[in-house]
């Protein structure tokens, strides 16, 4: 009785298993046929699953408007910027871990700049680029981007030092070791599967970030997120070409996930089971 008890619960489980995988490849799948369709498929009542796949808004979006340009410029931003981040914040969590610097104030005050709404300083940021000649620069995105992420990377860090006993450390010291010695050759291979954690979620929020791209961006420098928002106009929304970036957009974070996804399991349970 039991048993049969267990395994209808067990179905029960698939079946909302199923619902929310359902749930979360639904968008992106209709993304990826929207991009296969052409503009009379895609605007069919009722929508068509059944067409005649095309490849031609790949065709517009890099031979017609070489969107590579923009790509190009998206890779360059999100890996300079999520560099940065990653090195800063992991440094600053170091000190604020293991030598309490700053007390309980400087760390809670780290996370709160990550509360204020990006809307709220885009003119002081815009207006201080502009004086200093960083307007349409991959520079004033980047330092931006790092600004952004900085706040989530120190707060993320910190919980995977906390997670570290300091005996290691001191151990390695009392060994010979400085104390970027002990850090380097001792702490850090710990810490990395929560580095390579932090690492895909500020490559997200820099990859995708459309805010500070948009007002600082000009005609040298522009990122995806911001080029594809050329594709609504006041007459239409190229609904083909936008999918199309859109696609092209997520194969990158894909691949990279892909290819940590063994440390990123790791680092997104590191702590949890001791």
């Amino acid at each position: 009785m039991k048993s049969s008890k267990l395994k209808s619960r067990d179905r029960w489980i698939d079946v909302l298993v199923l619902l929310v995988v359902i749930l979360v490849l639904f968008p992106i799948v209709w993304t990826f046929l929207t991009s296969m369709k052409g503009r009379f498929d895609i605007s069919a009542m009722p929508p068509k699953l059944l067409f005649t796949p095309t490849i031609e808004n790949y065709q517009k979006v890099f031979i017609e408007d070489g969107f590579y340009r923009y790509f190009k410029d998206s890779i360059i931003i999100a890996l300079v910027a999520t560099f940065i981040a990653i090195f800063l914040g992991t440094m600053t969590a170091y000190g604020l871990v293991r030598y309490r610097v700053g007390g309980k104030f400087l760390p809670f005050w780290i996370l709160s700049t990550r509360m204020l709404p990006p809307i709220a300083i885009i003119l002081p940021i815009y207006i201080l680029m502009q004086r200093i000649k960083l307007i349409d620069t991959y520079a004033s995105i980047i330092i931006m981007h790092i600004l952004l992420n900085l706040p989530f990377a120190v707060w993320l860090m910190s919980g995977f030092f906390r997670e570290v006993p300091s005996e290691i450390d001191e151990a390695a010291m009392l060994d010979g070791c400085s104390v970027f010695g002990a850090f380097i050759r001792v702490l850090f291979p710990v810490v990395i599967p929560g580095v390579l954690a932090t690492t895909v979620f500020c490559l997200i929020t820099s990859w995708n970030e459309f805010l500070f791209a948009l007002i600082l961006s000009g005609r040298n420098v522009k990122t995806l997120p911001v080029a594809a928002a050329f594709y609504v106009t006041d007459r239409d929304i190229l609904w083909g070409p936008m999918a199309a970036v859109a696609v092209i957009a997520s194969i990158p974070i894909i691949i990279f996930t892909f290819l940590i996804q063994k440390h990123l399991v790791r680092g997104l349970s590191y702590g949890a089971i001791k």
